[in-house]
């Protein structure tokens, strides 16, 4: 639960937008541990599912991190404004890699996240403050992720650089398109069909919780 509030705090905080994504790296890994220390199918079965979406969005974000960097050598996320205007595809990806680390529905964040808080909220292991400390986790993290989406993306087109950057703000090329719609499509697939990766795991959970338990 520590682990949770104190990276969504930090990532609430950051002033870099690499920063903020680390962070964020940290809040999601805390779901991880809550899941486990449940000591339950559902909690375990959301970890793993964790694990295995957070290796995917956390490609995806530092790849939208790096697209920026790649382009001005700044990830200061005070320094941008307005981007949605010269970047929409740009845009779009940061969009869709942020609702999906969000947890929105249809993606593979919100599977691993819904059943670990479902074991933490199920389990007899801890008291139920520390299981509400993990959802309180979720409103921070729509928090500094679409509140960095506001600062940086709407309104007036601004860039600290003014004129000598302007040249550089441009929209996605063929390989940053490619790369970034594969990542994104891989987590709308586990979020639409969890059953790809719980099948597999589903059997070893209910043996890991069955001895562990005993």
């Amino acid at each position: 639960m520590l682990a949770i509030l104190y990276g969504a705090m930090n990532a609430l905080a950051a002033a870099d937008l690499k920063k903020m994504v680390a962070y964020s790296s940290v809040s999601h890994m805390g779901y991880v541990l809550l899941g486990l220390a449940s000591l339950t199918v559902e909690g375990a079965s959301g970890a793993v599912y964790q694990l295995f979406s957070h290796g995917i969005l956390s490609a995806l974000l530092f790849l939208i991190v790096g697209v920026l960097y790649d382009r001005t050598r700044d990830k200061t996320i005070h320094y941008y404004r307005g981007l949605a205007s010269p970047m929409p595809m740009y845009t779009a990806a940061v969009t869709v890699g942020f609702f999906a680390s969000l947890g929105l529905p249809g993606f593979s964040g919100f599977i691993g996240e819904f059943f670990t808080l479902l074991g933490a909220f199920g389990t007899e292991k801890f008291p139920g403050w520390v299981a509400f400390g993990g959802a309180l986790g979720l409103i921070l993290g729509a928090a500094y992720f679409l509140w960095t989406l506001q600062r940086m993306f709407f309104g007036p087109v601004w860039t600290k650089g003014g004129d000598a950057w302007k040249p550089r703000i441009i929209d996605l090329n063929v390989r940053e398109k490619v790369l970034l719609t594969s990542l994104a499509l891989l987590s709308l697939v586990f979020g639409l069909f969890p059953g790809l990766l719980f099948g597999k795991v589903e059997n070893t959970m209910n043996h890991f919780v069955n001895w562990i338990t005993r």
